[in-house]
């Protein structure tokens, strides 16, 4: 259902959830990198759209997104109406039974989402030669975004 634009979301405690994120974040990082996966990317949309409504900074550099999608609580829609501008590596599993879903509503959440693909399904990449390149891409994205100056 997940998939299924006929089907109305609604998610409860948001703000309190949010903030327990945003709490734990504060207590035990500072964190240069947010990963989400699956539904998990949601939190780490809502989170950085909460916080740009708050008025706060984002408190990390760069969001990580595997197998996302987007928010599906209407509610929150015009949050994104604006694309954050977090930086945001995507990656996509080709045979994931959500890639046409989350490949077409996830991307346009961010200025610039940076997009990589791989063969499998559900998951993280584990098969070579593309669990190598895309690890390595996105290394190379962290170290782009969190290098120290």
């Amino acid at each position: 259902k997940l998939s299924d634009a006929s089907v109305t979301f609604t998610y409860s405690e948001l703000d309190a959830s949010v903030d327990y994120v945003m709490d734990t974040i504060s207590k035990k990082g500072p964190f240069d990198v947010l990963l989400g996966f699956s539904q998990g990317c949601i939190m780490t949309h809502l989170a950085a759209g909460i916080l740009r409504e708050r008025g706060m900074p984002v408190p990390w550099k760069l969001s990580v997104h595997f197998c996302g999608m987007r928010v599906r609580d209407n509610r929150y829609a015009k949050m994104f109406e604006t694309p954050l501008a977090v930086p945001s590596v995507q990656v996509y599993g080709r045979q994931d039974e959500f890639y046409e879903y989350g490949r077409a509503s996830q991307p346009c959440m961010y200025e610039d989402a940076l997009i990589l693909e791989h063969d499998e399904g559900h998951k993280f990449p584990s098969k070579e030669p593309q669990k190598t390149e895309i690890y390595d891409r996105v290394v190379q994205e962290i170290l782009k975004h969190c290098a120290a100056t």
